[in-house]
């Protein structure tokens, strides 16, 4: 049984210990049952708040005596991790102040998975996606409060498309700014060199990044580090596949009675009670979407001398609908337009000749209004999909696959001032795969490539 004098550092004295048995990180990770990342982490001080049961299961792997795993113990809870000097970030906006009715679940896991990561066990990020309106923003900023004690060295948030009229920020953008945030050394000229020092700060230090309304993996990347005890949550407007190892959660619409549920926290069960049958046209005109829902539930609280039949007939009209959600900076209208202001031209053109397609539709509908070409059709559908705009609804009874367009993003092409870009703008801008067109495999007459 070895026996060693600790050094000074818990990182020193596991290394002193695991070199006086000759073992590898290999064979201790075997002995222990704890992983060969864990155990590198902990000996490269990335670690400096292990888990007791892993110290202890390593002090037993390397026949520790009891004296010397209590020292090691003792240690372990005597280095706890101090900010590193300068500014400690906390950029989280406030979190929601109304329950995030059916969204238990969600909330639960991604909380799970980021105080996970103290550990050094992944470098994955979490991922909230869905339709506008489904409040992936509040989601992920509930999350993010849930678990910023666990953060020490700080949270920062960035919004990446803080707008419908603004660009959205580019990696080159974004990692300076992070960088700024953490107050991580002088300014850098080269992106290059910007991306190694994020990198090394993130290694560093336990840091909570959020992202806001992301758009593309490429603004994700750059903040991504192997075995990192930092963590990144993001609010995504769109599917973001090519991030292969994601922590991913769908959000979606509420089911009716999780939609009555948003309705009665805000108005009282007496109020809803009184008009169930209003209350039951309000949650159908909202379509399921907690922020139409919570829009009307505050439009009728801050009028408690309007009936629940008042709003359900201001909703009727389908036409009007977008712009009566819509409460002080509070608006489903401008929560899709700055969804649609972010599509490619040919997409918004695809929804803009989609706008009369009401219920569900099929891949024959796209060649109707859309493209003469199936097979362009079936993938413009997929990146519909992909981009929150559409959802597959399933198969009909003869095996097709059918789609729909979210309720509200077809009422805002078919109705809000987007419509003064009419479809015959864009006549010849049949929307192809660039694969198609780069090998001239152009199936329609005129075919303009997207730069």
């Amino acid at each position: 049984m070895p026996r060693t004098s600790l050094p000074a550092t818990l990182a020193d004295a596991l290394v002193t210990a695991r070199e006086a048995a000759c073992l590898t990180q290999e064979d201790l990770s075997e002995r222990s049952g704890v992983s060969v990342r864990a155990i590198r982490n902990l000996e490269t001080g990335h670690t400096s708040r292990p888990r007791k049961q892993s110290l202890l299961l390593i002090a037993k792997a390397l026949g520790l005596p009891p004296d010397e795993i209590g020292r090691l113990m003792r240690r372990s809870g005597a280095e706890r991790h101090q900010p590193p000097p300068g500014l400690v970030p906390a950029e989280l906006p406030a979190a929601p102040r109304h329950r995030l009715v059916g969204r238990t679940t969600h909330l639960d896991s991604l909380r799970a998975y980021l105080s996970a990561t103290e550990h050094g066990d992944t470098g994955r990020p979490a991922v909230v996606v869905g339709p506008p309106g489904a409040g992936k923003t509040s989601l992920v900023l509930e999350a993010a409060h849930g678990v910023r004690d666990r953060f020490p060295d700080g949270q920062v948030f960035v919004d990446l498309h803080p707008g419908a009229s603004s660009t959205p920020l580019t990696p080159d953008e974004i990692v300076p700014r992070v960088l700024r945030s953490l107050g991580a050394g002088p300014a850098v000229d080269h992106p290059e060199e910007a991306a190694a020092r994020l990198r090394d700060a993130l290694n560093r230090r336990r840091v909570l990044v959020v992202l806001d309304n992301a758009d593309s993996e490429a603004q994700i990347r750059p903040l991504l580090t192997d075995g990192s005890r930092s963590a990144v949550l993001v609010a995504a407007r769109r599917e973001l596949p090519a991030l292969s190892d994601q922590f991913r959660r769908h959000i979606g619409v509420l089911s009716d009675q999780d939609a009555l549920q948003v309705l009665e926290d805000l108005l009282g069960t007496e109020r809803t009670d009184a008009e169930r049958s209003a209350a039951s046209s309000v949650l159908r005109f909202c379509g399921g979407l907690p922020l139409a829902l919570h829009i009307a539930g505050l439009w009728l609280s801050a009028r408690p001398h309007r009936s629940l039949r008042d709003l359900a007939d201001r909703l009727t009209n389908e036409q009007d609908r977008l712009r009566f959600l819509h409460i002080g900076d509070l608006s489903l209208e401008a929560s899709v337009a700055a969804c649609y202001s972010s599509l490619p031209a040919p997409v918004r053109a695809a929804l803009q000749r989609l706008r009369t397609v009401n219920g569900d539709f099929g891949v024959d509908a796209m060649v109707t209004h859309v493209t003469p070409s199936r097979g362009p059709a079936a993938d413009l559908l997929d990146d519909l999909i992909d981009r929150q705009m559409v959802h597959w609804v399933g198969p009909a009874a003869d095996g097709r696959l059918l789609y729909r367009l979210h309720d509200a993003v077809r009422q805002f092409v078919a109705y809000s001032p987007v419509r003064s870009w009419p479809p015959d703008r864009v006549a010849d801008q049949i929307w192809l795969p660039r694969q198609a067109v780069d090998s001239g495999r152009t199936e329609a007459g005129s075919v303009r490539r997207e730069a």
